[in-house]
């Protein structure tokens, strides 16, 4: 776990494209996932969404579905409408 690895059962490209084809993201930046521990898996990722601020109700669903499809059980994602105000876009 301290290698911040990918565990081998997620498969990170799905992951990605999983969040790129949401309703109203346009891109996905700064997608990190890792072992909690050997049976729980965390993830944590930025989605540019500049036309459609998510509210609760999207952040809930979106988090249950990547258990539900991926096994990953902790997620937090930041919803950005201007990506060029994170410092961790690509483009910085």
């Amino acid at each position: 776990m301290a290698l911040d690895v990918v565990p081998e059962n997620v498969d990170a490209i799905a992951v990605r494209r999983f969040l790129e084809m949401q309703k109203g993201v346009t891109a996905v930046h700064d997608l990190h996932i890792w072992p909690l521990s050997t049976t729980r898996t965390a993830l944590t990722v930025h989605l540019e969404m500049p036309e459609s601020p998510a509210g609760d109700a999207f952040l809930h669903g979106l988090c249950e579905r990547l258990q539900i499809e991926f096994g990953i059980d902790h997620s937090t994602v930041q919803v950005e409408q201007n990506a060029a105000a994170c410092s961790l876009a690509p483009e910085h």
